[in-house]
């Protein structure tokens, strides 16, 4: 499966280039801080769930699975999950990964890019970044994310707060499906408590999605660059010819 380490300091991060991109696990003085099914990660049929996959090109689900501007069907989440990265930089502390434009990709999404994820062990957790270049003769749609899922114990669901409205103690629970969306705060830093997370990311990235699952221990609240569905409206980001689109996120451990 061809898992990589990297590692500075009291912090490790797993990252697997096979899974899209995935960072499997980060670990910071011996605490776990992420979420992870092993066995979705080890059975290349499923989608994992767990760590911190990588959304792309777009977040969420889009409107009876169509992408309008070709008319083509792309399932939820987008196709970068699914495909295997090429490793274009490594260092202990850091990794590069790399996806361009394919056929594959061209019979679903019809634009041509380079996409490059670059994942950083730091003091205290991870900071991730994805650049998408684009290579083509027209505006490229993007509107892409992230899905942490963190380490939250059952019985710590119903205390799941962050400083953020409309997640707030008591809003969460172990007894069904929570899956809702909310406005990212203006300066793109959220505290969830009490995880003891604090979550960063680009102040573009105005969307939360809060998910999680009776009887998993986990909480995702992912930062996406719009809604489900955005990539088929404005809300989407039209990357010019030549022009690049630049996000980051960051998960550290307090």
């Amino acid at each position: 499966m061809g898992i990589i380490t990297l590692a500075t300091g009291k912090t490790r991060v797993s990252v697997v280039p096979a899974r899209g991109a995935l960072v499997s696990a980060v670990e910071v003085a011996g605490r776990q801080l992420l979420y992870m099914d092993q066995a979705t990660l080890a059975d290349r049929t499923k989608n994992v769930r767990g760590g911190i996959p990588l959304l792309f090109p777009f977040a969420g689900r889009l409107v009876d699975d169509l992408f309008m501007a070709a008319g083509t069907t792309i399932k939820q989440h987008g196709f970068g999950r699914n495909r295997a990265w090429d490793v274009v930089e490594r260092s202990s502390e850091r990794i590069v990964m790399r996806l361009v434009a394919d056929d594959d990709t061209r019979a679903q999404f019809p634009f041509e890019f380079i996409a490059n994820v670059e994942v950083e062990a730091v003091t205290d957790g991870v900071h991730l970044a994805l650049e998408t270049i684009n290579t083509g003769q027209v505006p490229l749609p993007l509107a892409p994310g992230w899905h942490p899922y963190f380490a939250c114990a059952l019985a710590d669901k119903g205390e799941v707060a962050g400083d953020v409205p409309g997640l707030a103690r008591g809003g969460l629970s172990d007894d069904r499906e929570h899956d809702f969306g909310l406005v990212a705060p203006a300066t793109g830093v959220t505290h969830l408590d009490p995880l003891g997370i604090t979550l960063s990311a680009t102040p573009a990235m105005r969307h939360l999605q809060v998910w999680t699952l009776p009887g998993r221990e986990f909480v995702c609240v992912e930062p996406f660059c719009g809604p489900a569905n955005a990539i088929n409206t404005p809300a989407r980001a039209l990357v010019p010819p030549g022009g690049r689109l630049e996000l980051w996120m960051r998960i550290l451990a307090r």
